[in-house]
């Protein structure tokens, strides 16, 4: 059962990449003379992304800490990686925002295209020239619009958090930009890394902490270890909550 229902749940949602891609596109035609972030478009991804969660009735969502959102300025969300669920669980939190996603996603026909009409960032994780690549996200962010980033730089496969990767925060630093930290947990379980299977039931929670300013501290490596603590505790304060929830 669970495999037939994970590949009904995968083909509703790659033909939804069909059905949204005309839409994306006169979006973008439209707005583009004078929407340079490509807001309109990217709502429309969004909305796509948020489908794949509500595929499935027996999941539960909570999401917290939108009261620690704020709209009046920009800056980087940071968020734990766990699962290809993420992506589409963060689709649902309720503002627009940019994601810095691998080159790699990019030449994909029909979703890579609708990426880079929506205006998603991306970056070349291979090239000795990545550190560079991640600077892209600083004119967004200036202007005060959210950009969405991994700093893990990849999956967790057991759910723990992994270290962080310095480019992100040394962005954040050298431009003063604040960050602020997205906390997931359960998505392991909904979907496990290296598989395209779903779990019929699961519980998943994001958490949305307060933001945190580079210049709050005295250097950038005191900077990092702060944003890791907080993601930490939030991440076992998190995975303790399920468990006794289970």
């Amino acid at each position: 059962m669970a495999h037939f229902l994970s590949a009904l749940a995968w083909g509703i949602y790659g033909f939804g990449f069909l059905v949204i891609l005309p839409f994306v596109l006169v979006a973008y035609l439209v707005t583009a003379p004078f929407d340079r972030f490509r807001k309109l478009p990217n709502s429309i991804l969004m909305l796509h992304g948020q489908l794949y969660t509500y595929l499935n009735p027996f999941w539960k969502v909570e999401i917290k800490g939108v009261e620690n959102y704020r709209s009046d300025e920009g800056c980087i969300f940071m968020g734990n990686h766990q699962s290809f669920v993420d992506m589409p669980l963060l689709a649902r939190l309720p503002w627009n925002m940019k994601w810095v996603s691998k080159k790699e996603l990019f030449p994909i026909p029909v979703a890579g295209w609708i990426l880079s009409l929506a205006g998603h960032i991306s970056i070349d994780r291979g090239s000795p020239e990545a550190r560079k690549t991640i600077y892209k996200i600083v004119p967004y962010v200036e202007a005060g619009q959210k950009v969405m980033v991994f700093p893990e730089g990849t999956r967790s496969r057991d759910g723990e958090l992994k270290p962080f990767k310095r480019g992100s925060f040394m962005v954040a630093w050298e431009h003063n930009l604040p960050v602020q930290p997205i906390v997931i947990s359960g998505t392991k379980d909904l979907m496990r890394p290296g598989t395209w299977i779903m779990k019929l039931k699961g519980h998943a929670v994001v958490s949305i902490l307060e933001r945190i300013s580079p210049g709050d501290f005295d250097s950038m490596e005191e900077f990092i270890d702060y944003t890791f603590q907080q993601f930490s505790a939030e991440l076992e304060r998190l995975q303790n909550s399920l468990q006794q929830a289970a």
